[in-house]
């Protein structure tokens, strides 16, 4: 009998662990498109906070000083939160964190592509896949980063966030009717009369992009003043001077600019490193 009773509390203790491990699991799981585990898009601060403690740092964005890049170092994540107080991004840099495949920080890379596929590359060693809402930083053929944004179908217009010079901003076109934009993303946070070409400059801040507008109402351009966006060769807000000379050629200089007229791209520098991104109809 005392025997059948050790066995019992045996069994049972072993129970408890393998649940306790199972709960451990499940909250450490990376959702692409959704969260990490306690942390979710679309979360308040103080929800994150009450989740993850107090941050080990603090800094504000660039392009909007109400948005905030929140850094758990112990955690091994840093949390983006848009200006309307709610969480836009995640960012896994390490810790235990791992997708429901076991995908993680220090996984091999060639298991990213094996599981999700190509996706799309966005510069040397990083692979997006919008549709999912996950991206991956892929540095010596390990997993060095992982990104989780909302999916591209729940980002209207963003899409890939993709600059095609010329041409398109992710899913914003040149020439698409500025209505459009309207409808999806509600009105501009501000609107810029740009003198004598008549048209204006509508800004949204959450989305870190600036859209030129004709006086008929369609989209002559559009500026970016965010890292989201980027070129198929990896060019964006943060690059270097080099950088945009080595994959866009010397370009017509002015004191802080370098302007591709005939690709419909421009870019102006701060200390050396792109500050703003214009995309215009080539020959504008």
């Amino acid at each position: 009998m005392e025997k059948r009773r050790l066995a019992f509390i045996s069994t049972v203790i072993c129970l408890i662990i393998l649940l306790g491990c199972a709960v451990y699991a499940a909250g450490s799981v990376i959702m692409a498109g959704q969260g990490v585990g306690p942390v979710s898009l679309g979360q308040k601060k103080a929800q994150v906070t009450a989740a993850l403690g107090n941050p080990d740092q603090v800094k504000s964005s660039p392009n909007d000083p109400n948005a905030q890049l929140l850094f758990f170092k112990s955690k091994g994540l840093a949390v983006f939160v848009g200006s309307n107080g709610a969480v836009i991004g995640i960012t896994v840099q390490g810790g235990p964190w791992k997708t429901p495949e076991g995908i993680g920080v220090g996984s091999a890379g060639a298991a990213v592509t094996k599981t999700y596929g190509q996706g799309l590359q966005r510069g040397q060693g990083n692979i997006t896949y919008a549709s999912k809402g996950i991206g991956f930083s892929i540095r010596n053929g390990a997993v060095s980063q992982i990104y989780i944004m909302k999916r591209e179908d729940d980002r209207p217009l963003l899409g890939d966030r993709l600059i095609i010079p010329g041409s398109r901003v992710g899913g914003i076109k040149i020439g698409m009717a500025y209505n459009q934009v309207a409808q999806a993303w509600g009105q501009a946070d501000s609107v810029t009369s740009m003198g004598a070409s008549k048209c204006t400059l509508c800004r949204y801040r959450e989305e870190a992009i600036g859209l030129i507008v004709s006086a008929k109402g369609q989209i002559e351009g559009m500026v970016m003043e965010t890292g989201d966006f980027i070129t198929k060769e990896g060019v964006k807000v943060g690059s270097s001077r080099d950088e945009v000379v080595r994959v866009f050629g010397k370009g017509a200089a002015g004191q802080n600019d370098l302007i591709y007229e005939a690709k419909g791209i421009g870019f102006r520098f701060t200390q050396n490193r792109v500050s703003q991104i214009t995309v215009l109809k080539p020959g504008k």
